[in-house]
């Protein structure tokens, strides 16, 4: 039997938490990462929050997520293991 993957090791996981901690942390508004991304303010607001949590958002808004990491992490001085 194999073993699951652990999602919340990769690399992909991480830079998405790395741009949930960044809003929530105050160092990006989320209405910026929303209007980069096209992703909608309300999402961003309940994953800052807490009242979402990242392993429930869309393959899209993940992935939308990654790219504006991918663009934006030297700009903020964020690395990811």
């Amino acid at each position: 039997m194999k073993n699951p993957i652990d999602i919340y090791s990769t690399k992909d996981y991480k830079k998405v938490e790395a741009v949930v901690q960044l809003m929530v942390d105050g160092k990006v508004t989320s209405y910026r990462v929303a209007t980069e991304t096209d992703i909608s303010k309300m999402s961003l607001a309940t994953l800052t929050k807490g009242t979402s949590k990242i392993k429930n958002i869309t393959y899209q808004t993940a992935m939308l997520l990654i790219e504006w990491y991918d663009k934006n992490h030297e700009k903020y001085g964020i690395t990811i293991d």
